[in-house]
């Protein structure tokens, strides 16, 4: 497979770019070269409908993280049920995008987004991908490796009529000091592997939230949990997709020889002090021979209920 620059997931961070509110919607903006050609082109529009819904979105829908990305790439849907609460943004969207020549500016970006995925191209991702669907034993219909200059990294699954379509979504390119590319696969390797995995975990979690309301002492150890993660069944989603990059690394070793991944671990530690315990969990689970939802929901409040005693 090949890693795209997608449209539509550009035209939804520039409104994101336009409404001015990076802390909540935490763009990569060290991306200078691109955020300035956002803003040489796109500027004029700051006071467009569509920037203005976008702003009031985010600031009192929470109309950030994957929320965006998930609507502008069901965008055709949305616009055809008037009554949907995202149906005014998306025909201001549509609106804004015809106004401002966003095809145009697509087009006069071309040269260096073709950089971008030459860079990354070449990296094995039928490898990758293929390890992720056999770990979880699950394949959606589609999958779209997204690259965004400027926004990731996020993992999502939305249901269109009967496909199930997977997406992540990823930051590319990071620069290092110096203002180049930093090269560094591995990390981006085991990004994907962490948002993919959500594909396959967020569902399941979030479908048995009641296995976690006995255990909220585990949840009160965490006294550093970052903010994003302000929901009990969001911190089980990122033990479980942090531990799996952990093991991703650690079975594909191979691959990528110059990371350390005792350094990943105690990185992880920090803030997730239990990852080691479900870095075990999960080797479990390799050995299980069954679903990731049924071990899942055979084990969670076991190992929570043994964590509580530690």
């Amino acid at each position: 497979m090949k890693a795209e620059i997608n449209r539509r997931v550009e035209l939804v961070q520039v409104l994101l770019y336009l409404a001015k509110e990076q802390e909540t919607t935490v763009q990569y903006l060290e991306n200078k070269i691109y955020s300035k050609s956002i803003s040489d082109w796109f500027g004029s529009y700051k006071n467009h409908a569509a920037v203005k819904i976008t702003k009031k979105l985010i600031t009192e829908d929470y109309f950030f993280h994957i929320r965006p990305l998930k609507a502008i790439l069901n965008l055709e849907n949305i616009l055809k049920e008037d009554s949907h609460k995202l149906n005014l943004w998306a025909r201001e969207t549509v609106s804004f995008a015809e106004e401002s020549r966003l095809d145009d500016f697509f087009h006069t970006q071309e040269s260096y987004y073709k950089g971008i995925l030459a860079y990354v191209n070449s990296c094995d991702f039928d490898t990758w991908i293929a390890y992720i669907e056999t770990y979880f034993k699950s394949k959606p219909d589609e999958f779209h490796l997204i690259l965004c200059p400027i926004a990731g990294n996020y993992g999502f699954g939305i249901s269109q009529g009967e496909k199930n379509i997977a997406y992540t979504v990823r930051c590319m390119p990071r620069y290092d000091e110096t203002g180049r590319p930093d090269g560094k696969f591995d990390f981006f390797a085991m990004g994907i592997a962490h948002e993919y995995a959500h594909c396959f975990v967020n569902p399941i979690v979030e479908r048995n939230k009641e296995l976690l309301k006995k255990h909220m002492r585990f949840f009160e150890a965490h006294k550093n949990m970052l903010n994003s993660y302000n929901t009990d069944y969001a911190v089980i989603n990122e033990y479980f997709v942090r531990a799996f990059q952990i093991r991703f690394m650690e079975e594909n070793r191979i691959l990528f020889p110059k990371f350390d991944i005792s350094v990943e671990q105690e990185r992880q530690r920090k803030i997730f002090i239990f990852i080691d315990n479900f870095v075990e969990l999960l080797k479990q689970f390799e050995h299980s021979g069954v679903t990731f939802s049924e071990f899942y929901t055979k084990n969670i409040e076991k190992i929570l209920n043994e964590l509580e005693q530690m």
